[in-house]
């Protein structure tokens, strides 16, 4: 699949932008769009009734990022693209798939509060700490992008 969209501009500068010969800026540009895309998309998916499986397939297409990036840097690099995604790529993916199972899991939970009101007379949820725990996967994300870059910089 990655060597297939290899040639994509989504990839190239979203996805892995370092790969491409991207600046720090855009690898930080690249990193935190597509983070706050998910961030985006899973806290609406949490108001929603039927949110559940969406924040799931969320996780999947977060997986299948990774998987891609990384598969990416190894069809581009070889066997000495292995270092990179042991140095560059496996930390940011880990804090991406921590950020990324944080935010479904509050998907997942205030969706389904929000049925269990809407279907008896449970209290509704909370939605200003809703709010404030996307707010601080959201500076997570922007740290997170941060650093990716100042790494992808420095090596």
């Amino acid at each position: 699949m990655a060597l297939h969209f290899r040639d994509s501009e989504i990839m190239q500068k979203y996805i892995c932008p370092e790969i491409f010969g991207g600046t720090a800026g855009e690898v930080f540009c690249g990193t935190l769009i597509t983070a706050i895309v998910f961030l985006v998309v899973s806290f609406f998916s949490g108001l929603s009734v039927f949110g559940q499986p969406l924040s799931l397939i969320l996780l999947v297409c977060l997986g299948v990022e990774c998987g891609c990036s990384a598969s990416l840097i190894y069809a581009e690099q070889g066997v000495s693209g292995i270092t990179d995604i042991l140095i560059m790529h496996l930390p940011k993916t880990a804090i991406l798939t921590a950020v990324g199972i944080l935010s479904a899991r509050e998907g997942i939970r205030t969706s389904t509060e929000l049925f269990r009101s809407m279907t008896s007379s449970a209290e509704p949820p909370c939605l200003r700490k809703y709010c404030i725990r996307y707010l601080v996967l959201a500076v997570a994300v922007l740290m997170l992008s941060a650093a990716d870059a100042l790494v992808n910089y420095m090596v």
